[in-house]
Parts: C-alpha cells; sequence; structure tokens
C-alpha cells in the first residue's frame, strides 16, 4: 500500500472510530454562529475550533454521551436584511442553517452578533426599526424551536472582545447589543454565556493575528466556558426574590456605596464610648423588624443584635429609625464593597449609551467601558488609586473584585431590578474613590466626569424599579455628601448637591453638619450620619 493510501485508510479508521463513539441517541450539540464558530485562521480547524474542543471536553467528562457539529459560516449575523456584497449576511439564509435545522439538535450554541456591530448603532438614531435585532435574533432560534421543542439554547449575552486595530475597536454597539442579547435568552429561556471576561485577561496575544479571530488558546477558552455551562452539575444558589423576602407591605430600601457603607458595627465598637453606643443601637434594632438581603449570598435575614454586628452600621442604623418613624418592617437591599468605584454599579449599556445622533450620552463613560483591558490596564480610567490598589487585591472578593467595571451592577442592582420589587428608596454613601485622582498632588477628577458619573448613577439605580399604575412614583433617592476631611472634596460636593437639584433626589450636606474626622476617611459614629439620612427621608415621602 503506497503512502498516499495508507493515509486515506487512515484518516478513514478516524473518521469511523469518531462516528461510532456517538450512540444515535447521543446529545446533539449544535454550534451555529459566525467565523469565531467556525475557526477561521486556525492551523488545523478540525481540532482547534471552539467546537473540536467542545467535542473532547465532553467526551472526557462523559465518553459518547455528546456529539458537537460545528455549523459556523464566515461573516454572518443576525439582521435579516443585511447585505454583504450581493448576497445576504443573514445566518439564517446560510446551508449551515438549514443543516443544523435538518438535524434536529438538542443543544444550540450561539455566538453570533458581532457583524451587526456596523447596523446596530442605527436602532437608537432611527435609521432602523428599533427592536429589529431582537426580533430577528428571536426568528432565528424559534427555527430550532420549531425542530425540536425541547431544544436547549445557550448565547453569547457578551460577545467575544476586539482588540486594539479592529474595526469596532472601543465602540459602542457591542455593549448596546448586550442588553437585547439578554432579552433574547430570557424569552428564550436561554444560558447566556459570557466570553468577553474570560477572554480579556489575554486579549493581546490571543487575538494578535487579525484583532478579532481568536487563535487556538482563544478557542479553548471560549470552549471551556461554553462546557462549564452545557455540561451537567450541581446547581448553584439561584438569586431568587419571592422566597423568604419581606412581605410586598414591606418598605424597601437599596443601601448602597463603598466602605463607609460597608462596614459593620463591630469595626466601630472598641472603646467605652462606642461600646455603649452599639448596645444602644442593638436595643432599638430588637424592637423593629427589619430583614437583610446581602448581594455576596443572596440571602435575606432578619436582623437581631446576635447577627446585625457584621452588617452595615449606617445602614442598619438608618433602617432602625426607618422602621420606628413608619411602623414597617424595612428590607435593606445591600450592594456596598470598599473601595468601590461609581463606574462598578453602572451598566456597560448605561455607559455606553447613545443620543438620536449617535455620539455618546456619556462620553467619559464610554471611553472606560469600551477600554476593555483590566481596571489597572484602564487608561482611561481616573482614579489612580484604584486601579494600583486593584491588582494587588483582585483575589478579595469583599475589595477588588467588585471593583470592575460594571461588576456592582451586574452581582447586585441588576439582580434587584430582575427582581421585580419596586424599591422604595435609595441610600447612596459613596464618592471617596471617584472625587480625586488620589496621586500627589490629591487633585479633583475632572469636573465634567464628575457630573457625568453621578447624573448616569442616579438614572441607573433609579430605573430599577419599573414604574406601574401601582407604583408611579420614582424612589426616594438619597446621596451622602461627602464628610469633611483633609481632602480636596470641596468640588465633588458641590457636584453631588448640583446633580440632586436635576435630578430632584435628595442631598444630605454632612459637611455643612459639621459630621467627618480630619484624618479619618471612616467616620467612627455612623449614628449621626443614620440621624441625617433617616430626617431626609421623612421629609421625602
Amino acid at each position: 500500500m503506497n503512502m498516499q493510501m495508507k493515509h486515506f485508510a487512515s484518516a478513514a479508521l478516524v473518521l469511523f472510530a469518531a462516528l461510532a463513539a456517538h450512540s444515535s441517541d447521543a446529545v446533539k450539540v449544535a454550534c451555529i454562529g459566525d467565523s469565531i464558530t467556525y475557526g477561521l485562521g486556525l492551523a488545523d480547524r478540525a481540532k482547534e475550533s471552539y467546537p473540536a474542543q467542545l467535542q473532547k471536553l465532553l467526551d472526557e467528562f462523559e465518553p459518547g454521551k455528546y456529539e458537537v457539529r460545528n455549523f459556523g459560516n464566515s461573516g454572518r449575523g443576525i439582521y435579516l436584511d443585511l447585505m454583504r456584497g450581493s448576497e445576504k449576511r443573514g445566518f439564517r439564509y446560510m446551508p449551515e442553517h438549514k443543516a443544523a435545522l435538518e438535524w434536529k439538535p438538542d443543544v444550540v450554541i450561539c455566538n453570533l452578533g458581532i457583524n451587526d456591530n456596523g447596523e446596530y448603532i442605527k436602532e437608537y438614531t432611527g435609521g432602523r426599526r428599533r427592536g429589529q435585532f431582537e426580533s430577528d435574533y428571536l426568528s432565528l432560534l424559534d427555527d430550532y424551536r420549531k425542530a425540536n421543542s425541547n431544544a436547549k439554547f445557550y448565547i453569547w449575552t457578551k460577545l467575544s472582545p476586539l482588540a486594539g486595530g479592529q474595526k469596532f475597536y472601543r465602540s459602542p454597539e457591542p455593549f448596546l447589543m448586550q442588553a437585547d442579547l439578554e432579552v433574547v435568552a430570557k424569552k428564550m429561556d436561554a444560558v447566556g454565556l459570557d466570553m468577553q471576561e474570560p477572554l480579556r485577561e489575554k486579549m493581546d496575544e490571543i487575538f494578535a493575528r487579525d484583532k478579532i479571530h481568536p487563535n487556538a488558546e482563544g478557542a479553548k477558552i471560549i470552549a471551556e466556558t461554553t462546557f462549564e455551562a452545557v455540561a451537567p452539575k450541581p446547581k448553584p444558589c439561584s438569586y431568587v426574590f419571592r422566597h423568604n423576602s419581606p412581605s410586598r407591605n414591606a418598605e424597601f430600601w437599596i443601601c448602597a456605596g463603598q466602605s463607609n457603607m460597608q462596614k459593620g458595627w463591630n469595626e466601630f465598637n472598641t472603646t467605652p464610648q462606642e461600646k455603649e453606643r452599639v448596645k444602644g443601637e442593638m436595643a432599638r434594632l430588637e424592637k423593629c423588624d427589619i430583614r437583610f438581603w446581602d448581594f455576596n449570598n443572596n440571602r435575606w435575614r432578619r436582623l437581631t443584635p446576635m447577627n446585625a454586628l457584621e452588617k452595615s452600621a449606617f445602614g442598619v442604623s438608618f433602617a432602625i429609625r426607618r422602621a420606628e418613624a413608619t411602623g414597617k418592617t424595612i428590607a435593606i437591599l445591600y450592594v456596598a464593597a470598599g473601595g468601590a468605584p461609581t463606574e462598578s454599579f453602572l451598566s456597560e449599556q448605561t455607559m455606553c449609551a447613545v443620543g438620536k445622533d449617535g455620539k455618546p450620552v456619556y462620553p467619559h463613560l464610554a471611553a472606560i467601558a469600551t477600554n476593555r483591558h483590566r481596571l489597572d490596564q484602564n487608561k482611561d480610567f481616573p482614579c489612580a488609586w484604584v486601579a494600583r490598589e486593584y491588582p494587588r487585591r483582585r483575589a478579595n472578593k469583599e475589595e477588588a473584585y467588585w471593583w470592575p467595571v460594571s461588576k456592582m451592577y451586574d452581582n447586585g442592582i441588576k439582580r434587584i431590578k430582575d427582581s421585580g420589587i419596586h424599591v422604595d428608596g435609595i441610600l447612596w454613601y459613596q464618592g471617596e474613590s471617584n472625587a480625586t485622582t488620589c496621586v500627589a498632588p490629591d487633585t479633583p477628577t475632572d469636573r465634567d466626569y464628575q457630573l457625568e458619573t453621578l447624573r448616569a448613577l442616579v438614572s441607573e439605580l433609579r430605573s430599577v424599579s419599573q414604574l406601574t399604575t401601582h407604583n408611579s412614583q420614582l424612589p426616594t433617592f438619597i446621596m451622602m455628601g461627602l464628610p469633611k476631611m483633609n481632602r480636596p472634596w470641596e468640588q465633588y460636593r458641590a457636584v453631588q448637591k448640583q446633580v440632586c437639584d436635576e435630578t430632584g433626589a435628595i442631598f444630605v450636606d454632612t459637611f455643612a453638619a459639621g459630621l467627618g474626622e480630619a484624618n479619618d476617611v471612616h467616620p467612627r459614629d455612623k449614628t449621626v450620619f443614620a440621624d441625617l439620612a433617616a430626617k431626609a427621608a421623612s421629609a421625602g415621602k
């Protein structure tokens, strides 16, 4: 047998073995998508594409149970009317789509969206019908549901990042698109996959060839991320509010911010005077019904003197006073972490918002969000202290883990929003990480940037409550002004007050009240701050 025949025979044996490995009742996994799914540019697409590497992982996990097929087609997207030269660009027109439907897959994994970037912005500027991307995506997936009513869907709700030098690098479209992708996932009961975060760490290496198509290492990361979602595993604690949450007649308050919101009474319980103060607060707490939801673990707890000391001292003391004033159960929705900048509480969609003219509503924030590098590599990030401390504390889930753009939003604010709870009020105590650049000399950040950030924040947090005919009032928004300290916070306090005046939020001027300590960023007596906040809440209701 000559070498050519030997090679053919060997290839045939490999193919036969691969087919034999998957029984007729194997779970059929269809990977539909564009060139990233196809594996464009890979040296050995049959082995290195993410569907091929996913097959290998699934075979190692449970041999023969899954059969993965690659239905990728380069350059394809969602919009049905979008052209690529003289041909349609939409994946729904492609032979791969027809072949996948005929196969009747049990699992459909879709990564489409990147090739729609050039058109997507038109949905915001009037050049397209708003919602077309979403409806065309749903139509595509509905074809697969009709082919197999039991099909399970996985879609990339956060698309693969684009590296510097690529056409749409640092454009807002992929970030605006995320909101529609999440809606599609919800309507299809699909699992959303985040490919932005796992690929970002080694972005420059993974996309070195053409700034958009991942190399074999990048395809492996995609396969591993997909495998973690597809392969059966113990179900994690789900973020459900309807169980063990307070009744609807409770008053719900978001208590959000950084360390002055985060720190519990156990950290201010050292001197005899402090011990007496804490004892008094716990005695008052015992007479109230206060429930506490912690975004770190999704647990509701009724607070007692036995478990409240580790919780937000400021938030708990505010809730005590609010309960005494109203006679109601007060429910605290806690979303706070030491050092967390305002950008962490904003969604990427808000930061990348565009107006009818297609220009960014918040240009400073858009620059930060679209720079996909880590926080400490993001040259647009204004607070040098946060950027410097972030890499040092990255492994600490109570600190730098929550600092990156949109992290607190995704893990806290968004979960509250998705719960459907009507929030009565928002208590915001943050600003130290946004007031100055925190480098010598300690100079304030750009005033326009401060204005943008706080305007976006008030809008973001208020949008948590969906207004209905029964709940037609915006939630009360209380913003605690930065107290006195030997730092140049005058400009930020003025901006805080200006934004509150513009939006109807309540500014609590702690500086004018004489609160704060000259050399300590964490004033130890939180009761005086809680007194002011509770008074503002009563006046604002």
